[in-house]
C-alpha cells in the first residue's frame, strides 16, 4: 500500500505509463525469480525527498520487476523485526508500514 505522501504520485499518468512499459519490457516476469510478475519495485524506495525526482521515481535504472512473494521479500527483510532465541527465528514482529501493505495486496487479491 502506498504512503499517504506518495498516493498521487502512483496515481498519475506517468507512473502508470512508465510502470506499465517497464513491466511490458520485461515480459511481466520477475527479476529475481522467473515467476510472473505483478509489481513495478523501485529500487531506491521513494521518500518525501526524492518523490519529485523523475531520475529516481520513474527511472528504469530503478525499477525492478517483481511477482508478489519477491515483494513480500523485499519488504520485509527492511521493515520487520525478528525475534530470536539460541539462534533460532521464533518470531516477527511486522512494521506498520508492512501489515498496511499486506493488506492492501489482500485486497486487491480480492477483486
Amino acid at each position: 500500500m502506498a504512503r499517504a505522501f506518495a498516493k498521487p504520485f502512483y496515481n498519475s499518468a506517468a507512473w502508470q505509463k512508465t510502470s506499465r512499459a517497464y513491466m511490458e519490457s520485461r515480459h511481466w516476469l520477475c527479476e529475481r525469480c522467473g515467476s510472473v510478475a505483478s509489481i513495478c519495485h523501485h529500487r531506491q524506495w521513494l521518500d518525501p525527498a526524492n518523490i519529485a525526482d523523475p531520475s529516481v521515481a520513474l527511472s528504469w535504472e530503478n525499477l525492478e520487476c517483481l511477482c508478489q512473494d519477491c515483494h513480500n521479500k523485499e519488504h520485509m527483510s527492511k521493515d520487520s523485526v525478528y525475534m530470536m532465541d539460541d539462534g533460532q527465528i521464533v518470531g516477527m514482529k511486522e512494521s506498520a508500514e508492512l501489515k498496511a501493505f499486506r493488506e492492501a495486496q489482500a485486497a486487491i487479491d480480492a477483486l
